[in-house]
């Protein structure tokens, strides 16, 4: 069970919480590849080019 405390402490590879996405971090990238439904590279060009916002990786994706 989680204890309350951790409720209101997100992850850094949270997608629910998260406003960035970090590419130096893998376990980071793994789980915006799955949040996002791409590929590791999809995730990495649309980083490179839209910057590490999380809302703007989406619209650059159209997720």
């Amino acid at each position: 069970m989680i204890s309350p405390a951790r409720l209101f402490i997100p992850t850094v590879a949270d997608p629910a919480v998260a406003r960035s996405i970090d590419v130096t971090d893998q376990r980071d990238v793994e789980s915006w590849m799955e949040a996002l439904g791409v590929t590791e590279t999809e995730l990495r060009l649309a980083v490179a080019e839209v910057g590490s916002s999380v809302q703007d990786v989406r619209d650059h994706l159209g997720c």
